[in-house]
C-alpha cells in the first residue's frame, strides 16, 4: 500500500513537472516561454505566457512547460484552442499522452477528419496516442490540453495532408 501511494506521488510530480532537472527552451518553435523557477518548474496559471503555435493551424496558442522536444528526454506542453477549432490529421514521431484540463474536447484516428469516428473528452480525461498515428481534433468549446511526449524528435508534427501544413511556404 505505501509503495503504490509513492509511486502515485512520484507519478504526479512527474506530470505536474515539479522536478530538478534543466529546462531548455522549446526547438519546434523559438518563440515558446518555458517556465522556471529555481529548482522546479511551476505551472502556475499567472505565469503562462502563451504563444501561437506556427506548426499548428492559425488559433492554436502553445506554452512549452518542461524540456525540450528536440532533446532527449520527457518534454511537456500546454495547448489552448477557441471553440470551433479544427485540428487537420497528423501524426506526431512519438507517442503522447493528452490530458483535457479544460472544454469538451474531441479526437478520432485516421487519416480523414471524419466526425462520425470522434471520441469525446471532458476535462479530468486523458488519453494516448501511439506514434505514428493519424489523428485529428476538435474543440468543442475553449480547450486546454496538455501533451507529454519523450524526445529527440526532429520533427514534432507532420501532416497527413501537406496542404494543412502552416510551415509550408515559409
Amino acid at each position: 500500500m505505501q509503495l503504490s501511494f509513492k509511486l502515485a506521488l512520484a507519478t504526479l510530480g512527474f506530470s505536474l513537472g515539479i522536478t530538478a532537472f534543466p529546462v531548455a527552451q522549446g526547438e519546434a518553435d523559438k518563440d515558446m516561454t518555458v517556465l522556471m523557477n529555481g529548482n522546479f518548474v511551476s505551472a502556475d496559471p499567472e505565469n503562462v505566457k502563451w504563444v501561437r503555435n506556427k506548426s499548428a493551424p492559425y488559433g492554436m496558442m502553445i506554452v512549452m512547460l518542461y524540456g525540450d522536444p528536440s532533446q532527449p528526454g520527457p518534454y511537456i506542453f500546454r495547448a489552448k484552442m477557441a471553440s470551433g477549432y479544427k485540428l487537420p490529421p497528423h501524426r506526431h514521431p512519438d507517442e503522447r499522452v493528452v490530458t483535457i484540463l479544460k472544454g469538451t474536447y474531441w479526437s478520432g484516428v485516421g487519416e480523414r477528419y471524419d466526425p462520425m469516428k470522434m471520441n469525446e473528452f471532458q476535462a479530468g480525461a486523458f488519453y494516448v496516442t501511439k506514434a505514428n498515428v493519424p489523428h485529428y481534433a476538435w474543440a468543442r468549446t475553449e480547450v486546454i490540453i496538455q501533451e507529454q511526449g519523450m524526445g529527440p524528435v526532429e520533427n514534432a508534427i507532420t501532416y497527413v495532408n501537406a496542404d494543412d501544413d502552416p510551415r509550408q511556404g515559409n
